[in-house]
């Protein structure tokens, strides 16, 4: 298929580093949180770390608009709320996502046929042309993966029909194969796709969700790669990609992809499907199409819901979770959803 510790030298994984903040710089500042206009060395007496370490930890968040720095001696700091400071920080994210989307769209549209003929290296670049090649392909380049497969999946689907589980994964996931796959939420829609994405996460695959997503993509360790030409020319030729620093730049892509995108909760499909969706599965249904990024028009579709209904809903669920933004409400419950062990 296409809590953290208040006390001590070392700290839990962090929720905030998709945002860039790791774990010790998170403990810095929710340390500042609780003591306002703390000094250094307080805080390095609470965390029991070294004051020059809270002093580089500091200078590291005052530099993300985390913290400000007083004028007074000595120096104390204050931390921004969380409700401007990380709001700032999600948004980034999300503009730098969207920007590199558009750059990525944009190399697959310079590497037509036409510029293949001047590639130093001709054999980094090979264009499929027919359903039978592309086929053989897609199992080939699994079968030759021995650490990761790395996949963007979404409709239009061309190698078979979407309920169709890939013989090629559940081997490759059975050898030891790692399979990371992000699928495009609007995938849900068409019949017979959830009971494949549950046989391939029953078998080990890990699974995230998003919306929007500009190609198709299939990665096997850093060697090779396939990725169609037009997702709007369906049957059209795929490109066959060998190592080159084109596949490396679709790898850092993906990898950006994925520490934005939503875990996986199939429960609100699994009860949509069924036609018997309680309101807890609604609202897990709502958040994860929140924070895959799909539009009013379509979560009220899915739904099944008006748009003046759909609006309370969210107004509801962002005053519960304190978020500002759709996005922000979105990214809060992904985390939490996640630290509760419903992440992939």
């Amino acid at each position: 298929m296409f809590d953290t510790t208040t006390t001590g030298p070392c700290p839990t994984p962090t929720s905030l580093d998709v945002l860039g903040i790791d774990a010790a710089e998170e403990n810095v500042y929710r340390a500042l949180l609780r003591h306002p206009a703390a000094s250094p060395a307080e805080l390095a007496g609470e965390l029991r770390v070294s004051s020059a370490r809270v002093r580089a930890l500091l200078n590291s968040l005052s530099a993300k608009g985390l913290v400000i720095v007083s004028q007074q001696r000595p120096r104390r700091f204050r931390a921004i709320p969380p409700a401007i400071a990380l709001d700032a920080l999600v948004q980034r994210q999300s503009d730098a996502l969207a920007r590199a989307g558009a750059a990525a769209a944009a190399l697959v549209e310079e590497f037509r046929p036409s510029i293949f003929r001047v590639d130093p290296r001709p054999d980094a670049i090979e264009v499929l042309d027919s359903e039978e090649r592309v086929r053989r392909a897609i199992a080939e380049v699994q079968r030759s993966a021995r650490t990761e497969c790395l996949c963007l999946d979404k409709p239009p689907y061309v190698t078979g029909p979407p309920h169709t589980v890939d013989a090629s994964e559940i081997e490759g996931l059975a050898r030891g194969v790692a399979y990371r796959t992000l699928i495009d939420v609007e995938a849900f829609d068409a019949h017979g796709v959830l009971e494949r994405v549950q046989a391939c996460r029953d078998a080990g695959a890990q699974i995230r969700v998003a919306s929007g997503l500009s190609l198709k993509l299939l990665i096997a360790d850093d060697h090779t790669g396939l990725i169609p030409m037009s997702l709007q020319e369906l049957g059209g030729p795929v490109l066959l990609l060998r190592a080159s620093s084109l596949l490396e730049a679709l790898r850092d892509y993906f990898d950006l992809l994925w520490r934005q995108s939503a875990p996986l909760s199939l429960s609100a499909f699994t009860a949509e499907a069924a036609g018997a969706r309680s309101a807890a599965d609604t609202e897990q249904h709502l958040l994860t199409r929140l924070t895959a990024g799909s539009n009013d028009k379509a979560i009220a579709a899915a739904l099944g819901v008006s748009p003046r209904t759909l609006d309370r809903r969210i107004d509801a669920l962002m005053n519960r979770l304190g978020a500002r933004t759709r996005f922000q409400a979105g990214w809060l419950a992904a985390h939490q959803s996640g630290a509760t062990g419903d992440a992939c």
